[in-house]
């Protein structure tokens, strides 16, 4: 929520760090969407394991929690430091997040009950 405040406060003040960079306004953009959409499903797993619909522990926890933290951080961080038109190097955290994402919910999926 910090950091949705940040971005509308950047905005609202017409910041030139944030408006006159496209990249870096798309990649802020980008990273508190889906920071603030994957807490979302963090709740809904933790609904989900505490109601025993599904399991939600060991290796498939550990892949969600960092998987929920590395996708979010990587357009934060290609948005800090980017190339003249790219996003920075940073946003190859993002498919590392995308992947272990994929492969906790498939694990949730599998132990629904």
């Amino acid at each position: 929520m910090a950091f949705g405040l940040l971005i509308e406060g950047l905005i609202g003040y017409r910041i030139p760090a944030l408006m006159d960079d496209a990249v870096r306004r798309e990649m802020f953009r980008l990273a508190h969407a889906h920071g603030t959409l994957l807490n979302l499903v963090l709740l809904a797993a933790a609904f989900g394991a505490r109601l025993e619909l599904v399991k939600v522990e060991g290796a498939t926890a550990k892949a969600l929690a960092l998987g929920v933290v590395l996708m979010p951080l990587g357009f934060l961080l290609g948005g800090i430091w980017h190339y003249k038109g790219d996003p920075g190097l940073g946003i190859f955290l993002v498919p590392a997040g995308a992947v272990l994402l994929i492969w906790s919910a498939v694990r949730i999926g599998l132990s629904a009950r």
